[in-house]
């Protein structure tokens, strides 16, 4: 790996271990404690940081959980999975490594490295799961506890297209709840995206309800008002699931 350590291997590394500590603090903990490690030890492999997050990762302090300015996005589903498979699941499917360089990193065949990836994607997705696609943080909480008291898995909160496509990978879910206006597109071009990959319901939430509804057209999507109703989205959300 060289002396070096280049900002870009220093980001994915962080993101790596939000992913499977749910916590930027613990993460940042877990990265700095690596970095010793690693300039004690040595160690020439480019899987070497990886290998040592783990290890600094087992011992940090119980698991927080996700919050929507931490971890990678997916959501308490992963961090419910056993150490081992949520970092399988989080190498693979967020850092996009081949199940060759997760079995290096892991110190497995790549033979359980695919078996364990594999049971780990459908016990993920045994539980009907809401994604949430929203980029205003405290929204984006708002949103999370709502369904949460209904009893639901939040499969994750997405800012964008790239983060909600890496969450449907995951996580399959059966119903999306969107705002329309986002930074850089709309919830609906998300949603179009998403769609051609999985089916799922919507629920739209917008400040401009009529002009959504005529965009949509005939569509059967649900269209709330924002700032929107705590129970208005409760009924919706079970309306929904019920169908």
């Amino acid at each position: 790996m060289g002396d070096a350590i280049s900002g870009k291997l220093l980001k994915n590394i962080f993101r790596y271990a939000s992913c499977i500590l749910g916590n930027r603090q613990l993460s940042r903990i877990a990265v700095v404690e690596a970095l010793k490690a690693q300039g004690i030890n040595g160690g020439s492999s480019r899987f070497e940081l990886y290998r040592l997050v783990n290890e600094a990762a087992v011992s940090s302090a119980p698991l927080a959980e996700v919050r929507f300015s931490g971890g990678c996005g997916i959501g308490t589903e992963l961090l419910k999975l056993p150490h081992q498979r949520r970092q399988i699941v989080a190498l693979r499917a967020v850092m996009g490594f081949s199940y060759g360089d997760v079995g290096e990193i892991m110190g497995m065949t790549e033979a359980a490295v695919r078996r364990a990836y594999v049971s780990s994607l459908l016990e993920m997705r045994a539980k009907p799961a809401v994604l949430i696609i929203e980029d205003e943080a405290m929204i984006a909480l708002d949103l999370q506890k709502i369904i949460k008291t209904l009893g639901l898995s939040v499969a994750g909160i997405a800012k964008n297209r790239e983060e909600a496509l890496r969450i449907v990978g995951l996580s399959h879910p059966k119903l999306i709840v969107a705002d329309y206006r986002l930074r850089d597109e709309t919830g609906i071009d998300v949603v179009n995206a998403i769609r051609e990959q999985i089916h799922a319901d919507v629920i739209y939430i917008t400040a401009h309800p009529e002009a959504v509804t005529e965009q949509l057209g005939a569509a059967s999507e649900v269209v709330l008002s924002k700032p929107f109703n705590a129970r208005a989205l409760v009924a919706a959300v079970q309306s929904k699931l019920a169908a």
